[in-house]
């Protein structure tokens, strides 16, 4: 009896054996199969609509779904040598997806990235060219806003590259070669085309393979309404002398100290600015009808209505400098004031803002640039100015005034430039 049961352990044993050694020999097979070496046939994203097509470039957290073989045991997958990350639930043997992380490097942060995607597995790797653009582009200003076709727009911001498109006010008004842009992408040049419409809005537009820049206060060109001052239109401010007070009549000229005007006249500041905020008049441009007429645009009305809140509206003017001398410690002061109701006629209450100059002259060679302040920043004694119909009519009896005074707040040093003003507007400029 006891030897019957040792041949069935025996038996058992060996069957248990054998089956074992298929196994592992079927499960070898199978991990031989799958750990193969990978291959990548394509990318794609993972919309279902592009199940047929290939792409060779995307950008920044698409998600793509990489196709190939053997690509069961996928452990990483690299973007310009940098790992995106592997989630084994979306891996099969025939597809890996994989999402572009905004850490991966692209041509914004390194350019001479390898534009490759390697793909590394347990049975080896594989790559395949692959170009990850940057976001899509960025307008942070527009460094000219009063251009005309023909002249040279510049454009401030970021991820200017791959262009395919700038496009400008009007129906199929738009220009697709001939940009100029840096090499770090924070610079684009694009000559105006003819036909500029502003029936539709005044915002230029980049396209780039990334995408579309946004449009926003910051994209506009100047369409024509809002001038206050352009020293050369005569109107409710009389141009050379009969327009308020500060630089001398003489001093609205079209050209000085190797500056051309932008479009005819312009205001022209020649000086050495005092230090610590030192006074001179020759510095000043205090806009101010002695009759009593509003110098403040107030048309279109749906566009300058009354009861709009103050700070939907930017003060802008064209600023250009011709200097050797650093700029970093010039503030354009914007003051605007009105006689205060039921007191004296020495009782004036002047609203203030500060506006660095060097945040939006980018060079000192005579070359024009657009400053821009919203008005409501204005402020005197912690009160602001709530809505345009109290910026037009002041806020008590008399003349209300618009003043803009160039400061030099170093303490000690002054600083000599030959500057003009021109085209001081009031815009409507909302996100």
């Amino acid at each position: 009896m006891k030897n019957n049961h040792i041949n069935k352990f025996n038996l058992l044993s060996s069957a248990l054996i054998l089956a074992m050694a298929l196994c592992s020999l079927a499960c070898q097979e199978d991990e031989d199969e799958v750990t193969g070496m990978p291959s990548i046939e394509r990318v794609r994203y993972t919309d279902p609509t592009t199940a047929d097509s290939a792409f060779s470039r995307a950008t920044l957290g698409s998600t793509l779904a990489i196709m190939g073989k053997n690509l069961g045991t996928t452990q990483q997958v690299y973007l310009n040598d940098y790992p995106v990350g592997v989630n084994p639930a979306y891996v099969t043997n025939e597809n890996v997806i994989v999402t572009i992380t905004d850490s991966v490097p692209t041509v914004a942060t390194n350019p001479d990235v390898p534009n490759m995607l390697r793909l590394v597995t347990k049975g080896g790797e594989a790559s395949i060219p692959f170009q990850t653009l940057p976001p899509a582009p960025q307008i942070s200003r527009v460094a000219n806003e009063y251009v005309k076709p023909g002249d040279q727009l510049t454009l401030f911001g970021r991820y200017y590259y791959f262009i395919d498109t700038v496009y400008f006010p009007g129906e199929d008004v738009y220009v697709t070669d001939g940009f100029s842009t840096n090499s770090t992408g924070s610079r684009l040049t694009v000559t105006v085309p003819d036909g500029l419409d502003f029936g539709e809005g005044n915002s230029v537009t980049v396209v780039t393979q990334s995408g579309a820049s946004a449009t926003n206060r910051r994209t506009q060109i100047y369409d024509g309404d809002g001038m206050v001052a352009d020293f050369d239109t005569n109107g409710a401010l009389e141009w050379p002398w009969n327009w308020g007070w500060g630089i001398s009549g003489n001093m609205i000229v079209p050209s000085i100290g190797g500056i051309e005007g932008i479009d005819g006249n312009f205001g022209a500041i020649d000086m050495d600015l005092p230090p610590s905020y030192g006074w001179s008049n020759d510095k000043v441009m205090n806009f101010a009808n002695w009759g009593g007429v509003n110098i403040f645009p107030t048309t279109p009305e749906d566009r300058y209505a009354p009861s709009t809140p103050l700070g939907k509206f930017e003060l802008r003017m064209e600023m250009v400098i011709n200097t050797d001398s650093p700029i970093d410690d010039l503030i354009l002061q914007v003051a605007w004031g009105s006689k205060i109701r039921n007191q004296s006629d020495d009782g004036w209450e002047f609203y203030s803002m500060n506006v660095p100059i060097s945040d939006f002259i980018s060079s000192t060679d005579g070359k024009w640039y657009t400053l821009s302040g919203n008005l409501s920043q204005l402020s005197f004694d912690n009160k602001r100015i709530a809505d345009y119909a109290e910026f037009i009519s002041g806020n008590g009896d008399g003349l209300t005034e618009l003043r803009l005074v160039v400061q030099n707040s170093n303490s000690s040093e002054s600083i000599p430039v030959v500057m003009g003003i021109d085209n001081v507007r009031v815009v409507r400029a909302e996100e």
